[in-house]
């Protein structure tokens, strides 16, 4: 294979993608997983309990502690913060960016290599959770460099002394990010490659590494352990409930059709969807000729039908294909695309370019977007759309990668000011910050119909009850010790308490029949923060005595 130097312009290209997850650090939490995910390490850091993960003070065991423990850690030197939140979460897309690299190095050449890095990066779903915190982008950089030692194995089994205990450390971490997918999607994905790609025969064997095993069981037991002595039961809870009732029943509320992810999957890819659509079309022969094409192509398509045929379907699952889809996507970028590829791209670009400097002048779209932050969405949408124009009508590959790269940056860069200008939509801090100004030392915080996941973030307390909302919280539920944590509509109209303030929040929708429930003189002082509205109770005792109602004197019928 004939080794092609990665030129200056496509090292500019991946420097200005690693520099990506550093914009906008401290934007408000965003709800619900952004500022689910920031609060549970938050308040392990301030427990000091490094092991049970809890939410709103509960225990929250759903899910491994690895994202946990990184960010609890960043706590602990930077402060907490929403930058220092979403600090771990910037280094981890920069990490899986340098991953990404190297393997199109050592795979196929540096230029391949440095030029699917800045694919990944100004992909648009990769971008969106490198700025919005989930456990997925831990999961993608842990499967990431797991496949690609497996590829090393099994392309030079010479450097398996190294790299095939490096499978097993990584699939540890990726086991401590989100549990059995580690093993699953890699196994059944290897398995595939020894089926339909000779070239793997010769090192699969050399996967089996006793180092390996022994030092996945030495980094993924010993919590799991733990937790099991802490919480009997924790074991049928989480690989029963959590992985095999979530994938193979409805028990969790997130059916979708079979075809999500197809759909899903294109769009998280843009600005490079028609590049990765042209490099997954080709014809049988074509790929006997590419095997290394043929192993990342695997990689998407297992991926794919394993999240596919789940009864669990989120848009976010589908990310650890990215890194792999943006290699293929940019060599075939660099190559040349067909001409089905190339007009596909234009044809989508002319549409939101269009759509996007039209989109201020629509009557029709102000009401289902503030007016501050359409024009920087039509931005958006004008920037991706000319990157997609440029990329199918420019001829030479240099000038194509540079277009599709700077659309989806430009995309990326506009979400980030939308994020910034949109807190009232997207956050519950304002709320919070007017709860923090008013509440003092007694007083009760309450949430209704839906649980602001934020709101112990900015307010360091918890919530003191949950009314009408589980969630997430269904193992915490379970603990007796918890039972006046959660409520119903009969706490509702049971409010105001003696002796304390309640502070109540709820979503606008709900407010109607929450009021309804509520005694007449009850509330002090209601505010509405976005989406959320903010009622305030005095105490009982303050309240004014009930007055009767003065009715007019019946007459009395004379017959």
């Amino acid at each position: 294979m004939t080794t092609t130097a990665a030129p200056r312009w496509a090292w500019v290209l991946l420097l200005l993608a690693l520099t990506a997850p550093f914009w906008s650090l401290s934007h408000p939490l965003i709800e619900v997983d952004d500022a689910r995910y920031a609060e549970v390490p938050r308040e392990m850091a301030e427990s000091g309990d490094w092991a049970t993960p809890r939410l709103d003070y509960m225990d929250y065991v759903e899910k491994p502690p690895l994202w946990y423990w990184l960010c609890a850690s960043s706590y602990k030197v930077f402060g907490v913060s929403e930058r220092s939140a979403r600090l771990p979460l910037a280094v981890l897309s920069l990490i899986g960016m340098l991953l990404t690299a190297w393997l199109g190095a050592w795979l196929y050449d540096p230029r391949a290599g440095v030029c699917g890095a800045a694919a990944l990066g100004s992909a648009g779903l990769y971008f969106f959770l490198s700025h919005y915190i989930t456990l997925d982008l831990l999961l993608t950089v842990a499967l990431l460099a797991e496949t690609g030692l497996i590829l090393r194995v099994l392309w030079r089994p010479e450097d398996s002394g190294w790299a095939a205990p490096g499978v097993w450390v990584c699939a540890a971490l990726a086991f401590l990010s989100k549990g059995l997918v580690a093993i699953v999607l890699p196994g059944a994905w290897a398995v595939s490659l020894l089926i339909l790609i000779p070239k793997t025969r010769r090192g699969f064997l050399k996967l089996l590494s006793p180092l390996g095993a022994a030092l996945f069981v030495a980094i993924a037991a010993p919590w799991f352990v733990l937790m099991h002595r802490r919480h009997p039961g924790f074991l049928h809870f989480f690989f029963v409930e959590q992985h095999f009732q979530r994938f193979m029943t409805a028990k969790y509320n997130r059916e979708s059709p079979v075809w999500f992810f197809l759909a899903v999957l294109p769009a998280g890819m843009l600005p490079w969807a028609p590049a990765a659509l042209a490099s997954l079309a080709r014809k049988p022969r074509e790929w006997l000729k590419e095997p290394e094409d043929a192993a990342l192509a695997l990689w998407v398509v297992v991926v794919t039908a394993f999240f596919s045929t789940s009864h669990s379907k989120l848009a976010t699952y589908i990310l650890p294909v990215a890194p792999h889809l943006s290699l293929l996507a940019a060599r075939a970028v660099d190559r040349g695309l067909p001409a089905w590829s190339r007009s596909l791209s234009i044809g989508l670009g002319v549409i939101l370019a269009a759509a996007g400097a039209a989109a201020p002048f629509v009557k029709q779209l102000q009401p289902l977007m503030p007016p501050h932050l359409l024009p920087w969405a039509a931005y958006g949408a004008v920037g991706l759309g000319l990157g997609l124009i440029a990329g199918g009508a420019l001829r030479d590959g240099k000038a194509r990668l540079i277009a599709l790269t700077a659309g989806g940056l430009a995309v990326g860069a506009a979400s980030l000011v939308v994020f910034h200008t949109a807190s009232d939509e997207l956050s519950v801090k304002p709320l919070a910050l007017a709860i923090a100004a008013r509440i003092q030392p007694g007083d009760a915080v309450w949430a209704y119909d839906l649980y602001p996941h934020g709101l112990p973030f900015y307010l360091k307390r918890p919530v003191d009850k949950l009314v009408l909302w589980i969630g997430e919280l269904h193992y915490a539920k379970r603990d007796p010790g918890n039972a006046g944590r959660f409520g119903d509509d009969n706490d509702v109209a049971g409010l105001p308490l003696a002796g304390k303030r309640t502070f109540v929040a709820l979503p606008n929708k709900e407010a109607g029949r929450f009021i309804a429930l509520t005694p007449q003189g009850a509330i002090s002082d209601h505010a509405r923060f976005g989406k959320w509205e903010l009622a305030q109770f005095i105490p009982s005792e303050q309240m004014p005595p009930p007055q009767l109602e003065r009715r007019a004197p019946r007459r009395r019928r004379i017959r």
